[in-house]
């Protein structure tokens, strides 16, 4: 089968077509982009399935000529060239995925499900690590429940907007120089998280407490943090806000989503940050005078901030909860990415995670047509197994997640 792959060349499409070339199931791949020269370097990496197309990805007019003979067009590039894309694969009859994530330009997209419906074909959006793989860990949690009062999802790293590199756990344990490193390329997103702290305040967690449902300030109070090997512990995020990426489903509960931040950082460090966040919140600072302070003091001594403590416990890099009820009961499900999932980038799994959904597609595993979301088109537990199939190094017992149950009460 071909596959039209916009923004091949890209840090996500490139290691998407690297991994689809591996497929019996794909004979050709068009690396399509405005940079001729660099469409043609990516396709002379992918080798003999591979050829080079120059085109606008927001250019439906310019698209559309191009498709005829595509069974799939899959969307690396940038929002701009959603619809157009989308639009013209309607008009040829090309199914369709991407990696869009940002909240209400989804929506926007879900309105052309009728026109893709009755074009026959289907258009998976959104996919990559969240939303795709976030939600549908919230789907797996909020099945366990009867009744879901919120979904929580939690995130124990940072990144660089710049160099597209995570501050991920194993670095936190390794030389505090190359730690700090790390952590300069992280200024524009820590900057970022608390600006929109000081814009949009803080988004309340909602737990079972002396027999009722409560709201408790996650940044103040604290929040159990599941373990891997078992087990919880309370930490104290820096930043609680709305779900900025849709990365749970918006329909699975009473009240809406909260998205929660911690750091991969050593303890003393991730109180700082958090430190720095409560003045934010109570209006002593502003969010840009709270991120300079925050890294003077780590300059001032970064084998003080950067060094783990001895018996430093390892969090997960992302979980997802639901609170709520069965069989009558206050209860709560957690789902994390196992130990072995915590090194491998985001942005590497956001290319994994379109990978999965291509296949998907293309083996006629998803029946229903029109434009829809990860959580519509796909069960969770067989696109996790899709996901860990296409790692390099898969997890030794082959799970993407651990979880656990909890009665409260």
């Amino acid at each position: 089968m071909r596959v039209f792959a916009l923004g091949g060349y890209g840090e996500v499409g490139l290691a998407a077509i690297e991994l689809l070339a591996q497929s019996d199931l794909v004979t050709e791949i068009a690396v399509v982009g405005r940079n001729l020269e660099r469409a043609k370097e990516a396709a002379s990496e992918i080798g003999e399935k591979a050829v080079a197309v120059q085109a606008d990805g927001t250019e439906e007019q310019e698209l559309t000529p191009l498709l005829p003979g595509y069974d799939i067009v899959i969307n690396a590039a940038t929002h701009e060239a959603v619809l157009p894309a989308i639009r013209a694969a309607m008009h040829t009859g090309a199914h369709y995925c991407d990696v869009a994530s940002f909240g209400d330009f989804v929506e926007q997209v879900l309105q052309l499900s009728f026109a893709a419906k009755a074009a026959g074909i289907t258009a998976v959006i959104a996919n990559g690590i969240s939303p795709c793989i976030s939600n549908l860990m919230g789907v797996h949690v909020a099945r366990q429940l009867e009744e879901v009062e919120q979904l929580q999802i939690g995130r124990a790293d940072l990144f660089s907007w710049e160099s597209k590199r995570d501050l991920i756990s194993r670095q936190r344990l390794e030389d505090p120089k190359e730690s700090l490193v790390a952590l300069r390329e992280c200024r524009s997103f820590i900057a970022w998280m608390l600006q929109r702290l000081q814009k949009n305040s803080i988004r309340t967690t909602i737990d079972f407490q002396d027999g009722q449902w409560v709201e408790s300030d996650p940044i103040r109070s604290g929040l159990d943090v599941p373990l891997a090997q078992g087990g919880r512990i309370t930490l104290y995020p820096f930043f609680s806000g709305d779900d900025y990426w849709g990365m749970l489903p918006r329909d699975l509960a009473r009240a809406s989503s909260v998205e929660l931040w911690f750091s991969a950082l050593p303890p003393q460090l991730q109180d700082l940050l958090r430190e720095r966040s409560l003045h934010v919140l109570e209006g002593t600072v502003d969010a840009d005078t709270a991120v300079r302070s925050f890294y003077d003091a780590v300059e001032s001594d970064p084998d003080r901030w950067l060094t783990p403590p001895d018996g430093f416990v390892l969090v997960p890099k992302v979980w997802v909860r639901a609170v709520g009820r069965k069989e009558g009961r206050a209860a709560r499900r957690t789902c994390w990415f196992s130990p072995a999932m915590w090194n491998v980038g985001g942005w590497f799994l956001t290319s994994v995670a379109l990978v999965a959904c291509t296949r998907k597609i293309l083996r006629g595993e998803v029946q229903e047509q029109g434009v829809m979301t990860a959580e519509t088109a796909f069960e969770p537990l067989s696109f996790f197994d899709e996901v860990v199939a296409l790692l390099p190094d898969p997890p030794p017992d082959g799970r993407l997640i651990g979880e656990s149950f909890e009665w409260l009460e």
